[in-house]
C-alpha cells in the first residue's frame, strides 16, 4: 500500500542517517575515553501520592575524561534493583575498554556478555548505559537524539495516560481518575481492570468507564498478563461494544502461541512486548501473528538500537510500536518520545501522570506535553538533566565507578 511503501522508505531514510552517523560525522570515537559511571537508586515515594505509589527508578551518568556526560535510565522492579546497577558497573568497566566507545560497539559488546542468555535484567542494564551513549554523542553533535536517528524533532507524538494504581481499585475511582485525565487534556487512557477484579467486575469496569468519558477518548484495556488464553477471549468479546483502542498483555507475552489464538479469536487489536527483550522474540511473535502492536520497554528491551531493529521488522508486516515506559517520565520517557520521533509506525506513548511530579523534583525537562501530544525541545541529546543534589536526596542507593585511564587515580 501507499502508507507502507512511505514507511519503507522512512526506514531507508534512517538506515542511511544511522550509517552517515557512524561513517561521515567526523567523530572518532576512539578518542573518547569514559572517567566515571554512576548509578543512583531512589527511594519509592507513597507518602501524598493520591494514585499509584511511585516505585523506585534507576538512573546512570556516563562522564568522560573531558567532563561531558550523558543520562541513563534503566527499567527496574522491586528487590532487583541493586541487581541491575551491579550489571551496569561491570558492563561499564568491559565498556570503557573498547577501543570505539559508540552506541554500535556498545551494542556489540553487550551482545556478546549476554551469550544468549539476555535476561530483561541484563537488557536494562544495557539499555541504560546505551543511552547515555546516545546522550553523549548528542551533545558531543550538539543535536536532540530525534535528529541523529533522521527524525523530527518538531513533530507532536500522540500520548495516553496510564491509570495504574497499588491503592485504589474500584470502579467509582476509575472513572474518577479518567474523567479527570480527560480534563487535563489526555485524548487516550488506559486502565487495568483485571487488577483484583474478577472478569465479569473488569467487563463492566470498562464499559462503565466507557460511559464515564464518552466516545471520542481512546480507551485502552491491559489485562496484565493473565493465565487462561479462553478467560482473556471470554473478556475482550464481553467489552467489545466498548469499543477499546487496544487489548494490551491478555496473556504473558512470552505464550507467543496463545497470543496467536488470542488475536484470531476476537477483534481487539493485541499489544504485547513490555516484559521482553531481544531481537528473537519479537521475530518470533511477528513470525506467528500474534501481536498488532509491540510495546517494549525503552529501558528494557536492550537499547535504542535493538528497538529500532524492531520497529523496522514490525513496520514490514504492517505492525505499530508504542513503547512501555514505566519509568521515571524523566530520562528513559525523554528517550522514549525522541525514537517516537524518529520511526514511521510509532502509535501512542506511554506516560505515567502520577510519576510527572515526582520527576519535577530532580529534572529539567526537555518535553512539554499539552492536547494529547508530547513536544520535544531541541536540547542536544536526549535533552534532560537530572539535579544531582536532588537525586541524592531522594537516593536509598549511590555507586560509583572510576573508569579506563581513571581507575589508577581514582
Amino acid at each position: 500500500s501507499k502508507t507502507l511503501n512511505t514507511a519503507r522508505r522512512r526506514y531507508l531514510q534512517l538506515n542511511s542517517a544511522l550509517e552517515c552517523l557512524k561513517t561521515a560525522t567526523g567523530l572518532n570515537f576512539g578518542q573518547i575515553a569514559l572517567a566515571r559511571l554512576e548509578t543512583w537508586i531512589t527511594a519509592p515515594e507513597t507518602e501524598g501520592v493520591e494514585w499509584g505509589h511511585v516505585k523506585s527508578c534507576l538512573f546512570v551518568r556516563l562522564t568522560t575524561k573531558d567532563g561531558l556526560y550523558g543520562w541513563g535510565e534503566a527499567f527496574v522492579l522491586p528487590y532487583r534493583e541493586k541487581a541491575v546497577a551491579e550489571i551496569i558497573h561491570a558492563l561499564g568497566r568491559s565498556a570503557s575498554k573498547l577501543k570505539s566507545i559508540s552506541p554500535w560497539a556498545f551494542r556489540d559488546l553487550a551482545k556478546h556478555a549476554a551469550a544468549c542468555h539476555q535476561s530483561l535484567e541484563f537488557s536494562a542494564a544495557s539499555s541504560a548505559l546505551e543511552m547515555a551513549l546516545w546522550d553523549i554523542l548528542g551533545k558531543l553533535l550538539n543535536a536532540p537524539l530525534c535528529d541523529l536517528l533522521g527524525g523530527n524533532y518538531n513533530r507532536a507524538i500522540p500520548i495516553y495516560g496510564n491509570i495504574w494504581s497499588t491503592t485504589q481499585w474500584d470502579v467509582a475511582s476509575l472513572e474518577t481518575r479518567a474523567t479527570d485525565l480527560v480534563a487535563q487534556g489526555y485524548r487516550a487512557i488506559k486502565i487495568h481492570p483485571m487488577l483484583n477484579h474478577t472478569a465479569q467486575d473488569a467487563a463492566n469496569c470498562v464499559n462503565q468507564v466507557r460511559a464515564a468519558i464518552g466516545g471520542d477518548i481512546a480507551l485502552l484495556v491491559d489485562l496484565d498478563s493473565q493465565n487462561n488464553a479462553d478467560a482473556a477471549i471470554q473478556i475482550a468479546q464481553a467489552i467489545e461494544p466498548a469499543h477499546p483502542y487496544w487489548f494490551e498483555e491478555p496473556i504473558d507475552g512470552s505464550d507467543i502461541r496463545a497470543l496467536a489464538q488470542i488475536r484470531k479469536d476476537q477483534t481487539l487489536r493485541v499489544v504485547t512486548g513490555e516484559k521482553n527483550c531481544g531481537l528473537a522474540h519479537f521475530r518470533a511473535v511477528l513470525a506467528a501473528g500474534a501481536a498488532d502492536i509491540l510495546n517494549p520497554d525503552i529501558a528494557a528491551v536492550g537499547g535504542i538500537l535493538d528497538l529500532l531493529d524492531i520497529a523496522e521488522l514490525a513496520d514490514q508486516q504492517g505492525v505499530q510500536i508504542s513503547p512501555h515506559c514505566w519509568n521515571s517520565m524523566t530520562v528513559a520517557a525523554a528517550a522514549m518520545l525522541h525514537v517516537c520521533a524518529s520511526i514511521p509506525n510509532a502509535e501512542l506513548a506511554e506516560i505515567y501522570p502520577e510519576y510527572i511530579p515526582y520527576g519535577e523534583k530532580f529534572a529539567l525537562q526537555a518535553v512539554h506535553l499539552e492536547g494529547g501530544y508530547a513536544h520535544l525541545s531541541y536540547k542536544p541529546g536526549i535533552g534532560v538533566d537530572l539535579n544531582v543534589s536532588a537525586l541524592h536526596d531522594l537516593c536509598e542507593h549511590h555507586q560509583s565507578t572510576c573508569l579506563g585511564l581513571a581507575e589508577a587515580t581514582c
